[in-house]
């Protein structure tokens, strides 16, 4: 290849061709570093203008620190890291989309709405249920935000609310459509129907040797070990690690003052409230309150006096219907039914039920966390650090067996079958978490016997890999230990058989003309007739096979299921087709529902149509910095 080289530089053009390269070459390469080619710091742009990547990894952040708290300080998953990346990088796109949008056609927010809005909000109000300026920085800051990146997202979030309401007005879901569904929906269907279980029939006696020996032949499938894979498997995971790893109290500590606010805990509060229209009413509420009532006969009080019962199960101040609710609510005493408390909706009665109080958990209260916290971070530096030199040894066609124990591996020699168990039924001694333990035996089965085992990433940023040395197929067990086993499953198969022969006659019978009452009342068996049922809502008692067939059924035609105690003949024996009218509030909820439905796809389909318009590119390679 050289030589040719040589060669051809004799030559004038192709000489020519070399120098007009080298220089490409020599510009590109000066431009990259003069200009800043490549160094960009956008995650994205929209319409020729940057999204940075501060932005993005800011809103990921506030995600992952809210995961945090749901989960007990569970750290997320690779998976769910690059999932969490893609929805802050989508939210910031959509965002960008809609203020070009909102630029091009003149749309602003007047500052006196964002204050108003921003007032509005009760998580700012102070202990006079106004807003309150410190409160607001407090909570600012403790989700990380500055008071003008606040005032941002609320001056976008108006412009953007009225392009969205603009684009929305007058979606709603036809007339004809929502009656169409609300008939479909509302219709009502009563069923008669009679069970033949299983557990009520008897029993033929046992058959002769030689019958139960052919059943046994005849059905190798129930009686057979399973098909195995015999399989050496090695496994790298966090959770493995992490338990060996050593935490000292000062990292503990450390990270507690780090992440102190993350360990704050709301105060909360359970309230059974009472809304009454007016002063008069929630008196005389309170009074029979007050008077020794339970909770359940409040409730029919309230309906008697058109008032609203409801019960607020750990609620923030922030949760309560009214400012002056909340504060009155977290200043009662548990147990104590409140004196009437005038509110926006109405005036107010209540009893706190249950009273958390707020404030930061101690160190020790979350120092397990903690240190569980710190050693699966350790553990993930660890098979970050470790992954390298086990590809590196699988590589060298090291067996699974052999691989060091610096490489920190969880090693099992398995036989398993596609369940994960063992031969005996027994779970297979496979290391790591259940999600892992899944994925491996998946891959067991998808891997052909001498393969070259390589590390493969699996659930919870663990990595693994397996040698599969051979398939055991399965194998009749030997009759005299399964004897019970097939006698037990022949008879069960005669008593199934000699059900659904005696359903099929009483299906029969109705088909011949017979009433189902009277088929079912010569066969010994009882009628059952249930209450009208709609599609969502079947009737108590009716097996949800029959609930399921009985809506495709004309009136008075019979049908047969099987359920997993037996077989059920039924018959639909009345239709009743909803009035116009008949139920306003779920005519309302389904029109509600198909024009929310309809008003979706329109915005899903305009904000698709910014996207392309505004030739949104992506920087994956950010993206990816963000969610590793």
């Amino acid at each position: 290849m050289l030589s040719m080289i040589r060669q051809l530089l004799d030559n004038w053009i192709v000489r020519a061709f070399f120098v007009v390269l080298i220089g490409v070459f020599v510009f590109w390469g000066v431009s990259s570093v003069v200009m800043g080619i490549g160094a960009s710091d956008a995650i994205a742009t929209v319409g020729g203008q940057p999204i940075k990547i501060e932005a993005v990894n800011a809103a990921y952040q506030r995600t992952l620190n809210a995961y945090a708290t749901q989960n007990s300080g569970r750290e997320p998953s690779k998976g769910e890291r690059r999932l969490f990346a893609d929805q802050a990088l989508g939210t910031a796109i959509d965002r960008a989309a809609m203020e070009l949008e909102a630029r091009r056609m003149g749309v602003v927010a007047p500052p006196a709405a964002i204050r108003q809005q921003v007032f509005a909000i009760p998580a700012f109000h102070g202990p006079d249920g106004k807003f309150d300026k410190a409160t607001f920085n407090a909570v600012l800051a403790n989700h990380n935000l500055t008071p003008a990146a606040f005032m941002a997202e609320i001056a976008s979030g108006l412009k953007t609310s009225q392009i969205i309401d603009a684009v929305t007005a007058g979606v709603s879901a036809p007339a004809p459509l929502v009656d169409q569904i609300f008939a479909y929906a509302a219709q009502e269907r009563t069923v008669q129907f009679a069970q033949l279980p299983f557990a009520a029939a008897n029993p033929p006696p046992a058959p002769a040797e030689t019958v139960l020996r052919r059943y046994w032949r005849d059905h190798p499938g129930r009686f057979s070990t399973p098909a195995l894979r015999d399989a050496d498997v090695v496994v790298l995971s966090p959770a493995l690690i992490a338990r060996g790893e050593a935490v000292s109290q000062a990292e503990i500590a450390a990270q507690y003052q780090q992440e102190k606010a993350k360990f704050a805990q709301t105060p909360t509060r359970t309230v059974e409230i009472i809304t009454a229209e007016d002063a008069k009413s929630a008196a005389a509420l309170a009074n029979a309150w007050k008077g020794g009532a339970d909770w359940a006969a409040m409730q029919k009080a309230a309906a008697a006096a058109t008032a609203t019962a409801i019960v607020m199960t750990d609620a923030k101040p922030s949760d309560l219907p009214s400012a002056t609710l909340a504060k009155a609510a977290f200043a009662a005493t548990p147990g104590e039914v409140s004196a009437p408390v005038k509110g926006a909706l109405g005036t107010y009665v209540f009893k706190v039920t249950k009273a958390v109080a707020g404030g930061d958990k101690p160190l020790s209260a979350v120092a397990d966390q903690i240190r569980a916290e710190i050693q699966l971070r350790k553990a993930r530096n660890v098979v970050d650090n470790t992954l390298s030199h086990l590809q590196d040894a699988l590589a060298g066609s090291t067996a699974l067996g052999k691989l060091p124990a610096s490489l920190h591996l969880a090693k099992a020699r398995v036989s398993v079958d596609r369940e994960g168990m063992t031969v005996d039924g027994k779970p297979a001694g496979i290391p790591g978490p259940a999600a892992l333990r899944q994925a491996i035996v998946k891959a067991i089965f998808a891997t052909a016997p001498g393969n070259t085992p390589q590390a493969v990433s699996g659930p919870g940023d663990s990595y693994y890999a397996i040698a599969v040395h051979r398939i055991i197929k399965p194998a009749l067990k030997p009759y005299d230990k399964v004897k019970a086993d097939v006698l037990a499953d022949w008879t069960g198969a005669q008593v199934e058989r000699q059900e659904e022969v005696a359903a099929a006659k009483l299906l029969t019978a109705v088909k011949g003309g017979k009433t189902l009452a009277a088929a079912a009342s010569a066969a010994g068996l009882t009628v059952t007739t249930s209450a009208p049922m709609t599609r969502a809502k079947p009737a108590k008692g009716v097996p949800p096979q029959l609930a399921q067939v009985a809506f495709s059924l004309k009136k008075g035609a019979p049908t047969m299921v099987q359920t997993q105690e037996g077989f059920v003949v039924g018959v639909v024996s009345d239709i009743a087709e909803p009035k116009p009218g008949s139920d306003k509030a779920f005519h309302q909820r389904v029109a509600d529902s198909l024009g929310q439905s309809m008003q979706e796809d329109v915005l899903q389909t305009y904000a698709a149509a910014l996207r392309q318009r505004d030739h949104v590119k992506i920087n994956t390679k950010l993206l990816n910095q963000i969610s590793n």
